[in-house]
């Protein structure tokens, strides 16, 4: 039960001093995952300057929380994990390369990045992680990557960084990659700014290159938290499956594969349903009804 696993993280966030972005992480995910909603303004200030301050524990955070009149417990897995797994379901379907570039690839205090963390199979020359400053990143983000260019080797290939807006791959010849990825990225800025990156994709893919990308659906999402708000607080804009077929029949990319990740039925009747997510891990075809869309195109 999700009981037993918010116990577990009590026991192991018990006694930590949190900075400011690590409480706003704490706060954020504990919302999603024990009441499955955002916190409020007053709730993130509230809780985010107690944990901040020391007034307040992880451990007696979780509590609260756990405690709350909202709170029911879950059967598992978590959401959060249920998604996380149907998402790895993807990255290992993703297409055998040797030049790889990730949109967004940090995945914390793990350099070899998510594509590699999440299970990708296949053995590559060179896997380059772009990720902006650590300055032009939201505060739930500062710690993504690492602080200085590193490079890492995996044991199947190369791992490298290159701190960049991923609407700017200047620094990445033309013609040279032989897969972009944008793990759950390009929600996180402007549409303006999308126009760049789906631009910059195709020109440094080569001619029999792939880019493959998931991102939240916002037909679903938007059953979710309605009109007003995103799934986080970075987000820039989510995407319907209608428009973002649109941005990339503009930007000159044929789908050659259209599918959804973790399949949310009740929302074709404006029921968003929690328990669907983690009943239903995996990648399934009805792509309007899914939590997450993804894409694998090729240049036109």
């Amino acid at each position: 039960m999700l009981t037993r696993t918010m116990r577990r993280v009590r026991k192991l966030v018990t006694g930590i001093q949190l900075g400011g972005h690590e409480a706003a992480m704490l706060v954020w995910n504990g919302f999603r995952m024990a009441l499955d909603r955002h916190p409020t303004p007053d709730e993130e200030r509230m809780y985010g300057g107690a944990l901040t301050a020391g007034r307040l524990s992880p451990s007696e955070f979780l509590a609260e929380l756990t405690k709350s009149s909202e709170y029911e417990p879950r059967t598992p897995p978590s959401p959060l994990h249920a998604l996380h797994a149907a998402r790895e379901v993807m990255v290992r379907g993703l297409p055998k390369a040797d030049t790889i570039v990730d949109l967004g690839g940090g995945a914390d205090d793990r350099p070899m990045g998510a594509m590699v963390f999440m299970g990708y199979p296949y053995r590559f020359d060179t896997l380059t992680i772009v990720e902006p400053p650590r300055e032009d990143r939201h505060d739930l983000y500062k710690n993504l990557a690492p602080g200085d260019p590193i490079e890492y080797d995996t044991g199947r290939g190369v791992v490298q960084y290159l701190y960049t807006s991923m609407a700017d791959l200047s620094p990445i010849p033309s013609g040279s990659v032989d897969l972009v990825f944008s793990g759950e990225s390009i929600e996180h800025v402007t549409r303006e700014d999308c126009e760049r990156v789906l631009a910059e994709t195709r020109r440094v893919l080569k001619p029999c290159g792939r880019f493959c990308f998931d991102t939240p659906n916002r037909a679903v999402t938007r059953v979710q938290f309605g009109d007003g708000q995103f799934i986080n607080p970075d987000h820039k804009y989510e995407y319907t499956h209608a428009e973002m077929r649109d941005l990339l029949d503009r930007h000159g990319f044929e789908v050659e594969e259209q599918k959804g990740i973790s399949w949310c039925p009740s929302a074709a009747e404006g029921r968003f349903d929690l328990g669907e997510i983690m009943e239903n891990i995996g990648v399934y075809d009805d792509i309007e009804n899914c939590y997450l869309l993804y894409y694998r195109c090729r240049p036109r």
